[in-house]
């Protein structure tokens, strides 16, 4: 099963180094106190024993304003700093085996170029060797500390396999010699996914899977897949690239055909600004205040799903 990567997104955003380096003392304390493997960071090297020597990362903030410094792009031909985009970082956490899974975190922000986005991103060990990390509980509190930290446009928890199953069909090239491979267009889907009022995609609420959990967080809408972080149905997070407006390939359709999985259930309340999300009926309420689980059946008509892993 791939490890599952959590990452949160947002535009062109100016910041002062003293503001980002209080938003990525604020990111390491909150990690740490999930789990220790969510700490011990440190700048990569020419080797794994050359990287272990790195100092570890720390919430001070003389330390963090001379990494962003030093993460910043240079230009190749006279190494001047390209100020537009913003300051960088990239971390790893010195583990490498079951006793020390490894993660990875890296950090884009304060960019205000309009070529590539302002990102935090972190890659988290396998299930097996972090069973904690991907408890539905703990997997909230990873996602709720980056939106609350960075406030972005969007987010979302996945993974490899199913970002590769939201891609375009690859299609032959005109001579058919060979073949161009699809392209993931847009926001990708997973477990978790989270649209900011701000960003340009919104949620149809009517076309979101029966069963989904849709919660009111900060200035946004969060919809999360049942209670596998590592394993949400592929029917599901596909059923959720729809309701972004994606266009999802008929061969991946015919393939996500998922135990538990559903298809879209009666259209869910619009949701208001600031305001919680209301259980309809044949839904049932979560106990956080502004969440609602969607729990309308899976059609009887698919009863022959099997599980997509």
């Amino acid at each position: 099963m791939p490890k599952a990567d959590v990452g949160v997104y947002w535009g062109p955003r100016a910041e002062s180094l003293d503001e980002c380096a209080y938003r990525v003392a604020r990111l390491v304390t909150a990690l740490a106190a999930l789990d220790p493997v969510l700490s011990g960071w440190r700048d990569g090297g020419r080797s794994k024993w050359d990287a272990l020597a790195q100092p570890l990362v720390t919430n001070e903030h003389t330390d963090l304003v001379q990494r962003l410094l030093a993460g910043r792009n240079r230009r190749p031909d006279n190494n001047e700093v390209i100020e537009p985009y913003g300051y960088a970082a990239h971390w790893w956490n010195g583990g490498s085996d079951d006793k020390r899974p490894p993660a990875k975190l890296s950090i884009r922000i304060a960019g205000t170029s309009a070529i590539g986005l302002n990102n935090v991103t972190l890659d988290l060990p396998h299930q097996e060797s972090a069973p904690y990390l991907y408890r539905p509980e703990t997997a909230h509190r990873i996602l709720q500390a980056l939106l609350d930290i960075f406030a972005p446009d969007w987010g979302v928890w996945t993974n490899s396999d199913l970002r590769n199953k939201q891609k375009e069909p690859d299609r032959p090239t005109k001579d058919g010699r060979g073949y161009v491979l699809g392209k993931l267009i847009g926001h990708p889907a997973g477990w978790a996914n989270f649209l900011g009022d701000s960003d340009s995609v919104k949620f149809d609420m009517a076309l979101l899977p029966a069963g989904a959990t849709v919660e009111r967080l900060g200035t946004g809408t969060l919809v999360l897949l049942g209670q596998d972080p590592a394993n949400p149905p592929l029917r599901d997070v596909l059923q959720v690239r729809r309701a972004m407006g994606y266009e999802v390939p008929t061969q991946q359709t015919e393939l996500s055909r998922d135990v538990g999985a559903s298809s879209a259930g009666p259209p869910a309340p619009p949701v208001v600004p600031g305001g919680p999300v209301v259980a309809t009926d044949g839904g049932q309420s979560d106990p956080r205040r502004g969440t609602e689980i969607r729990g309308v059946p899976y059609p009887a008509s698919n009863p022959d799903a099997n599980r997509s892993d």
